[in-house]
């Protein structure tokens, strides 16, 4: 059982447009077949269960190559690697290129 709590593309989530997610490498990574409880701002007050989905792919990569991917950014529901890069500047800091991360599908 995985959690994921999200900020942002509320109707994304809902609706099943958005299929995927990038985040931080984990320790215990999410593996195919884990059941996803998606939520929306998990652990705060407004927070409530937009999806339960499947994990059908994962992979990690380090964030040079995934900043630079057309089709990561826009599986993810921005519009282009520049529009990622800077939502996640504005967000949060820019990660280093060697920093690895998880790209989590449903």
């Amino acid at each position: 059982m995985t959690l994921l709590g999200f900020a942002v593309l509320h109707d994304h989530v809902r609706d099943g447009t958005k299929r995927q997610t990038i985040r931080r490498y984990r320790k215990r990574p999410v593996k195919v077949g884990d059941t996803l409880y998606l939520y929306w701002h998990l652990r705060q007050r407004d927070c409530h269960l937009l999806r339960v989905e499947k994990c059908v792919e994962t992979f990690t990569e380090p964030w040079g190559k995934l900043k630079v991917s057309e089709e990561v950014a826009k599986r993810d529901g921005f519009k282009s690697p520049a529009e990622m890069l800077e939502w996640i500047n504005e967000t949060h800091h820019l990660p280093d290129d060697e920093e690895l991360f998880d790209i989590i599908r449903w």
